[in-house]
């Protein structure tokens, strides 16, 4: 009798299902005015998170802007950063795309995008805001992060405030519209509708739970038609963040921190493969921390570890095929497809923007066979070789194909 009162009083006065809040510590006041605005070791609250990314907006106006992309009904706000040169310019550039805590109790993510943010801002060494737009969205799924409210992780949990795993409810190229049963929640419907505005060209969606860098299919056996890209680009950032983490044990599940997403475990709904498949977004789930809700004090050293390996990745978007599809009479922008005949299938060839003409893609080194082709446009072809981290630009002008037949002579 005497064990079983002493259980009750250590279940009782033990730390809750977190560990307790002190190790999820939080940051709740307004940024300082000078020096860093990310704090070291610590998530920021709620309000102090919208707070740091004005502030950084304030502080960087020629290169950062916060949009708001949706208000949920709970008031919290999907915010991302916009981070470029020349920000009140449109220039075509890659566009990229980095988010992460779509899973609400999966936090690191939230902290490591806040401090890359800051980093690229202060001190951009590898010219990465000239070369390419990039999209930073700290906190996917904010009322899953703050559902015990808004100055505590304590009560982060995997769901949104419907309890719907975020990451099972997108259209699933091989299970259809709704592979979840559920609608579209307002999270989905703000990053689908951000997609389609936005036209990303790689992206990143950080997970925790494990170390580890998924590449597509999730739901395919199939592979992608890139699967020597993405393990070329998979390989190299885990290796860099096992080379980079102090004791060199980091990032390590698995297949040496790399997997096939399907040959993990199959999902149905995942943003990943909705991304790849209906906006051939390069878009890669990485999972960061074999813990899901990290202790704050650890921040500073997994910031360490992964540093190299997230801006290797992010640099991916300024190598491969960038091109320009024009008229060749007017020299205006055409929006063309742009595929590998013998290579391409399941959606993985790009088009060129309707505004622009600009179009990127990724490739492992070799040499291929471009087809470019537009309605009302004569088809051209061109051979381009790729050799490993360099960019090839292609300038191709389409010759419109005339509806006139010429006039016989007597």
């Amino acid at each position: 009798m005497k064990w079983i009162v002493m259980l009750v009083i250590i279940w009782v006065s033990g730390p809750g299902p977190v560990g307790a809040q002190d190790a999820l510590q939080t940051y709740d006041q307004r940024p300082p005015t000078r020096g860093r605005i990310v704090p070291e070791a610590a998530y920021p609250t709620y309000g102090a998170y919208e707070d740091l990314l004005f502030e950084l907006a304030r502080r960087y106006p020629d290169r950062c802007r916060v949009e708001v992309w949706g208000t949920l009904s709970s008031g919290r706000r999907i915010l991302t950063l916009r981070l470029t040169q020349g920000i009140h310019t449109d220039w075509p550039r890659p566009r990229v795309l980095c988010t992460a805590a779509m899973h609400g109790d999966e936090l690191a993510g939230y902290w490591v995008l806040l401090r890359l943010a800051e980093d690229l801002l202060r001190n951009d060494e590898h010219d990465l805001l000239r070369q390419a737009i990039v999209y930073i969205n700290p906190l996917a799924n904010p009322d899953g992060a703050f559902a015990g409210g808004n100055h505590t992780l304590a009560g982060a949990r995997r769901g949104n405030a419907n309890g719907v795993d975020l990451n099972r409810n997108y259209p699933d190229p091989d299970d259809g519209r709704y592979p979840d049963g559920n609608v579209h929640q307002a999270e989905t419907r703000i990053f689908m509708r951000a997609a389609e505005q936005r036209a990303f060209d790689l992206a990143i969606n950080f997970h925790g739970g494990a170390e580890l860098f998924n590449y597509p299919w999730d739901t395919f056996r199939t592979r992608h038609p890139d699967t020597d890209w993405w393990r070329k680009v998979s390989r190299e950032f885990a290796q860099r963040a096992q080379h980079d983490s102090p004791d060199g044990t980091y990032f390590k599940d698995r297949s040496n921190g790399v997997t096939n997403g399907h040959d993990w475990y199959p999902i149905a709904g995942s943003r990943q493969d909705y991304m790849n498949y209906y906006h051939r977004t390069r878009e890669a789930t990485v999972e960061i921390t074999t813990a899901k809700r990290l202790p704050a004090k650890e921040l500073p050293l997994l910031w360490t570890s992964l540093r190299g390996a997230l801006l290797g990745y992010l640099l991916e978007a300024t190598y491969g095929i960038h091109g320009m599809v024009t008229d060749r009479l007017t020299g205006r922008p055409v929006r063309a497809h742009i595929t590998i005949p013998g290579h391409d299938e399941m959606q993985s060839s790009v088009y060129s923007s309707l505004q622009s003409g600009d179009f990127y893609r990724y490739l492992a080194p070799g040499t291929y066979r471009l087809q470019v082709s537009a309605p009302g446009y004569r088809k051209r072809t061109l051979i381009v070789s790729l050799e490993n981290k360099q960019r090839r630009y292609v300038r191709v002008a389409l010759e419109r194909v005339t509806d006139a037949v010429p006039a016989r002579k007597k």
